[in-house]
């Protein structure tokens, strides 16, 4: 077990024990202790009712239980790639837009309404004007943290950063990824470990969506933003590597789903040009659900053959997703 970083320090007060907060794990009976606030204690998490939790030796802690799903989390290589892919810069439009739009949209800058938000589906994710201290900013499965770290470094010095992923490999390297993100793991399609309406602003990046707990761990002036991708999203290597096909109509049933808890806010459509060589299409290609399905020789070898020049144009195409709470 080790101490508690930093970053994990920083966003104690959000988080909640995932014992007390829901119902009981089976065999252990009693009443679940309202409360579920949790304290550091000798290199451990810890509840007022005595439910324990490890902080990892990569600095993130595990507040999965066991009446969890079983799911699957990226492996070594796929978060390897994908630290080796976003490194390099090839999606930094996104995190940089990502950025902006949070800095710009603090919880409290909005005291009336503000029709640039309000506009709905189709209109730009115009901001509200800036005011108050740093939210707390959470982004379901935030792999690496490459994102929520670039969105930290735009806001004010209070702002701290909740990184969710159920993969230890991505969460060790979130624990690094900046000073003020604490690394957790839970199942985002359950009941989630953190507060009601602690949160000011929730990322969601190519990421599985629980509608329910969004809105009640989003602060009222809170904002979400949802990127899903486009048809035609990285067509360019669907074919020559296989890729795992996406839905087209994604973002229409995203609108759907969140209808009754939250109002759209805006949308923006962008496409990012990338040429990359055969190496860095095996690494993209891993970062997806592919990663599970092929291995990285055998991405490479495809990868190889259809493009023996050594690049490839390929085309990242994506919408940005702005909501508001309702109600």
């Amino acid at each position: 077990m080790a101490p508690a970083g930093t970053g994990l320090a920083a966003v104690l007060p959000v988080l909640r024990c995932p014992v007390c907060t829901g119902a009981p794990p089976a065999g252990q009976g009693g009443a679940p202790h309202a409360d579920g606030a949790l304290h550091e204690d000798g290199g451990a998490l810890r509840c007022a009712a005595g439910h324990g939790f490890d902080i990892g030796r990569g600095g993130y802690v595990n507040l999965r239980t066991g009446r969890a799903r079983r799911v699957t989390g990226d492996t070594a290589a796929m978060v390897a790639a994908r630290q080796s892919f976003l490194g390099a810069g090839h999606y930094r439009p996104l995190t940089t837009r990502l950025a902006e739009l949070a800095a710009a949209s603090p919880p409290g800058a909005r005291s009336a309404p503000n029709p640039a938000w309000d506009a709905g589906p189709g209109t730009t994710c115009h901001p509200a004007s800036p005011a108050g201290s740093g939210p707390v900013v959470l982004e379901i499965g935030a792999g690496t943290g490459h994102h929520l770290a670039g969105v930290l470094a735009a806001l004010p010095t209070g702002a701290v950063g909740v990184a969710v992923d159920v993969s230890k490999y991505a969460l060790r390297r979130a624990a690094r990824a900046h000073p003020k993100i604490g690394a957790v793991a839970f199942d985002a399609a359950g009941p989630w470990p953190v507060a009601d309406a602690s949160v000011g602003v929730l990322l969601d990046v190519f990421a599985p969506r629980n509608p329910a707990e969004m809105r009640r761990v989003l602060r009222p002036d809170g904002l979400l933003i949802v990127v899903t991708p486009e048809p035609g999203h990285l067509a360019e290597l669907r074919g020559p590597l296989g890729l795992v096909g996406m839905q087209p109509d994604k973002g229409d049933r995203l609108d759907e789903r969140t209808a009754d808890r939250f109002a759209p806010a805006g949308l923006e459509r962008f496409d990012i040009p990338l040429v990359l060589s055969p190496d860095e299409a095996v690494d993209l290609a891993l970062m997806g659900p592919t990663g599970h399905h092929r291995t990285a020789e055998d991405l490479r070898h495809r990868a190889e053959t259809a493009w023996p020049r050594r690049q490839a144009a390929v085309t990242v195409r994506l919408v940005v997703r702005c909501y508001r709470p309702r109600g």
